[in-house]
């Protein structure tokens, strides 16, 4: 009998994979926004190997709807609006105040995989996990690439799990509110 992967085998074989198409993605992410009714929404900005959300975020602020982004404080992750500039990690970063993450209406949360209950791989940083441990009843959405969501991710007790997931071409709902 094969034994599960582990967390480190999962994110060396999906980076391993990526990038993929982020095709039909952009459309995907804005169905789902109107769907919810978002009008602010927390997102990021995608790295090279990572699914393209960049023409969704366009779309969102294009719509005069709210984008927060997320920004690295010390250990934390903070959400802001603002101008881009890049932060301590090479990833492009908004300079304006830090805004409650509790007044979105959609989190998107970039991830290595995901699985059909919510469970979420992310890098292992934990950046989102703590961000994200205390909010509840706010619909968050992992994106990913469509090989990307699995059977099964390991999990622990510090992880924060999904709502669902959307990649380029379908949004998968794995439970029914936000609320845990």
């Amino acid at each position: 009998m094969e034994s599960p992967e582990s967390k480190s085998e999962i994110r060396q074989r999906c980076l391993a994979a990526r990038p993929q198409s982020s095709e039909g993605l952009a459309a995907n992410l804005v169905r789902l926004a109107l769907e919810l009714n978002a009008n602010v929404v927390a997102s990021y900005q995608p790295l090279a190997n990572e699914p393209d959300v960049a023409e969704f975020n366009n779309w969102v602020v294009a719509m005069g709807k709210t984008l927060l982004l997320p920004r690295i404080s010390g250990k934390e992750l903070v959400f802001a609006t603002g101008e881009l500039e890049s932060g301590s990690h090479g990833i492009l970063e908004p300079q304006g105040d830090a805004q409650e993450i509790s007044e979105c209406e959609l989190i998107l949360i970039p991830a290595l995989a995901v699985d059909l209950v919510g469970n979420r791989l992310g890098k292992g940083k934990g950046f989102y996990d703590r961000a994200l441990h205390s909010v509840t009843g706010i619909p968050r959405y992992a994106v990913v690439f469509d090989s990307e969501v699995l059977p099964t991710v390991p999990a622990e007790e510090h992880d924060v799990w999904v709502t669902g997931a959307v990649t380029p071409t379908a949004i998968h709902h794995f439970r029914a509110s936000a609320i845990g």
